[in-house]
């Protein structure tokens, strides 16, 4: 591993050492058979990376001395900042020598005093990072919002239904093709000018 050429920080607080670093890269991929000529790059979701760190915390560091003097409060300082982070839900900033990773959100940080580290802490921690999106706005075409070649509105369709009554006598007169003039006409009323609804129907039954 190269030399280390800064202190890891999260948000701006910063470590004695680096123990340990895991970056993992995963994606979904199709399960079921595709076709040729399929763009398969389209059914392939990339998940979120994640981090993995191992971290040395010490109130006398023999790491960064010009960067970091000894105190007896500094483990219980730092720690106390990466719970306030870790309870914010704010996205942090981790930086390493070799990368800088943001929006990066903390899901878990381990905090364990053992006899053999003292005062010190090996703290694992581990991050996600959150992709973030933008939102744009398009105008649609004053077009799309026409119809026919005119590109006038298309209005609204009259689906009221007409009150006015329709005529027998009318439909009698006008509408050869009617079921009362059939009627009419088969039982000899149509020499009357104006055969009613009833004497049509009783010629009929009656007939």
């Amino acid at each position: 591993m190269a030399r280390a050429t800064q202190p890891v920080s999260i948000n701006g607080v910063e470590f004695d050492a680096l123990i340990e670093e895991n970056r993992s890269l995963e994606a979904d991929a199709p399960s079921y058979p595709v076709e040729t000529g399929f763009m398969v790059s389209d059914s392939i979701i990339l998940q979120p990376m994640t981090l993995d760190m191992i971290l040395i915390l010490t109130n006398t560091p023999v790491t960064w001395k010009d960067r970091h003097s000894a105190s007896p409060t500094r483990v219980a300082d730092v720690t106390k900042q990466l719970e306030e982070l870790y309870f914010s839900k704010t996205p942090v900033t981790v930086m390493t020598s070799e990368a800088t990773y943001r929006n990066m959100a903390i899901l878990s940080i381990e905090l364990t005093k053992t006899v053999e580290m003292g005062t010190s802490r090996e703290i694992p921690i581990s991050f996600q990072e959150i992709r973030v999106t933008e939102s744009r706005t398009v105008t649609i075409p004053d077009s799309y919002g026409k119809s026919g070649e005119t590109g006038y509105n298309a209005g609204t369709a009259n689906t009221k239904i007409s009150d006015t009554p329709v005529s027998v006598n009318a439909v009698t007169e006008n509408n050869n093709g009617s079921i009362l003039y059939n009627l009419s006409n088969s039982s000899g009323l149509l020499n009357n000018e104006k055969p009613s609804v009833n004497e049509v129907l009783g010629a009929f039954i009656g007939g």
